[in-house]
């Protein structure tokens, strides 16, 4: 039973969005120290949505004739799952393997009236963007210097017109009272809707897995909407991710979010390629897409071509906006969504200068909500057929993340170890070597949760490949994963220790999940290259925590 009241909000609220009762009283969550310091008790968010995601497989689950279940989850384990990049190993080394994030045209800056704006040069052409708009280098010095010539309102004003991720840091009354903030909050956690009641393709009884059987197409991009594939994988979907032949991709979330998928690279504006495409979707169940509103129009895939091509899709689209909405079409990430919806205002009161709350709260929630969805509308076809659309949003996620708050001195918070890694990640042997990560956030009483397939590269799969024949697979007897032995016989080399991701004044971005120390760290790495002693003895130090 659910009985932390923070945790039950959350839960409700997802739970009064779904077409159906679920019953959190199978649902039991374990104590645990929070690793996250935030006045957002991001724990038990993290808590709540993930046990409303497990009561959503296990309703399925029972409806294709599986036993009933409890699930149990831990609250410091959910929490780090929303960082759970930063703890992610591959041979015992971290996956953090880019420098790409350790620049100032990722930060918070103070705009010419003393308000804040958010900031985020994740991929080059952003970068460019932004820099061009601000005329000016890539320092923090300069970018402070041009930001100061406006106000934070003119600053996102005209940098949404530019489709360029920036947002003004706001409280969540600010958020409320204007009118995307008014907006969004008409909408509930997870929106649904049906279209048509046709019959084509149902599931059936399952065998092993709740999810067994069920098709998965994603045409996604970094975590939020890749979140949604890997947890259905997770459960036994059968997910094929689609990646064009060149574009951006970072290293350690796209392994993070690969767990149980086929990658394959498919051109889908030729026309061989969306014919392609068009044959996988003819037959799937699920089409995950985490790109832009309208980008799907623009390719020939409206909802009146989808239902032509598939009449039982569920189409599951993660947005930074709600659609619908005033700013449904412009360009955002999670940080950009702390920063309109409240989070980072939350978090940093009492602080000098406004800083994210530690965690990828927004991208990992919103692809459990992405989840939940498609569970639920899975569910609900079988009963009543028909096309689904199921609609989660980063800015929705992140205002019932932003009313979660208590003091900060609430609770005791401990950083990261070795420990947790022994209590919590597990191994997995793939042909790129033993990967340990984080174990699953919901323990099923029944049916384990598990990655049958490793995560892989980009383009690891031939486009030729097709849907698993589940009929003739082998049923499933084991996990192919186990307790970390690497962590239990000091085989992780790079662990630091942290409360999750620090120090985003100086504009770092991914090294600055593994803390402060990380980001000293490559400059000492740096300084190493060039024959630094110093720089050497400081790295050693910082390696070995």
């Amino acid at each position: 039973m659910i009985t932390n009241p923070l945790q039950k909000k959350a839960y409700d609220a997802v739970s009064a969005a779904l077409p159906f009762t679920i019953d959190p009283a199978k649902v039991t969550v374990e104590p645990g120290v929070s690793y996250i310091k935030s006045r957002l008790k991001v724990h038990d968010y993290a808590a709540g949505l993930m046990g409303a995601f497990g009561s959503v497989v296990e309703h399925i689950g029972t409806q294709r004739g599986l036993p009933a279940q409890t699930m149990t989850l831990n609250r410091r384990l959910c929490g780090m799952l929303l960082n759970s990049l930063q703890l992610h190993y591959l041979n015992g080394y971290c996956t953090l393997l880019d420098t790409w994030p350790v620049g100032p045209d990722n930060g918070i800056y103070r705009a010419k009236d003393g308000r804040y704006v958010t900031i985020l040069g994740l991929h080059p052409h952003l970068r460019d963007g932004l820099l061009k708009y601000f005329d000016c280098a890539n320092t923090a010095q300069a970018i402070q210097a041009s930001v100061e010539k406006k106000t934070a309102q003119q600053i996102e004003d005209e940098a949404a017109a530019l489709y360029l991720p920036l947002g003004m840091v706001r409280s969540l009354d600010e958020w409320l009272a204007h009118p995307q903030g008014a907006a969004t909050a008409k909408h509930n956690m997870i929106d649904f809707e049906q279209r048509g009641n046709a019959r084509q393709r149902q599931l059936g009884r399952a065998n092993h897995r709740p999810l067994e059987g069920v098709r998965v197409l994603e045409l996604t991009h970094l975590v939020a909407g890749p979140t949604i594939g890997r947890l259905l994988a997770e459960q036994g979907a059968d997910v094929i991710k689609v990646q064009p032949p060149m574009g951006d991709w970072v290293t350690p979330l796209w392994l993070d979010v690969s767990w149980g998928k086929r990658n394959i690279s498919l051109d889908i504006k030729s026309r061989p390629g969306m014919s392609r495409f068009h044959e996988l979707l003819a037959t799937a169940d699920v089409l995950v897409s985490s790109l832009r509103p309208g980008a799907l129009e623009r390719l020939g895939l409206d909802e009146k071509t989808l239902r032509e091509i598939n009449p039982n899709l569920v189409l599951a689209r993660v947005l930074t906006y709600a659609i619908s909405t005033p700013w449904e079409d412009r360009v955002g990430f999670e940080q950009i969504a702390q920063s309109v919806a409240g989070n980072i205002h939350a978090t940093s009161e009492g602080k000098p200068e406004p800083t994210v709350v530690p965690a990828l709260m927004n991208d990992y929630l919103t692809g459990y909500l992405g989840a939940i969805g498609v569970v639920a509308a899975l569910s609900e076809r079988e009963e009543k057929g028909g096309y689904w659309n199921v609609d989660a949003a980063l800015t929705r996620c992140a205002m019932m993340g932003s009313s979660l708050v208590e003091a900060l001195d609430a609770e005791e918070y401990a950083p990261v170890t070795m420990q947790d890694l022994i209590d919590y990640a597990v191994d997995q042997h793939t042909p790129s070597g033993t990967f340990t990560r984080l174990g699953s956030s919901v323990a099923f009483s029944h049916t384990p949760s598990m990655f049958m397939r490793p995560t892989s590269w980009p383009d690891s799969h031939p486009d030729t490949i097709v849907w698993t024949d589940i009929a003739s697979a082998d049923p499933v007897h084991t996990a192919p994963h186990y307790p970390s032995k690497l962590a239990r016989e000091g085989g992780i080399r790079n662990l630091v220790s942290c409360y999750g991701i620090e120090d985003r004044g100086d504009g770092g971005g991914g090294f600055s999940l593994a803390s402060k120390q990380m980001m000293e760290y490559v400059a000492a790495q740096r300084l190493n290259a060039n024959g630094d002693r110093a720089a050497s003895r400081l790295s050693d130090r910082l390696v070995r925590g």
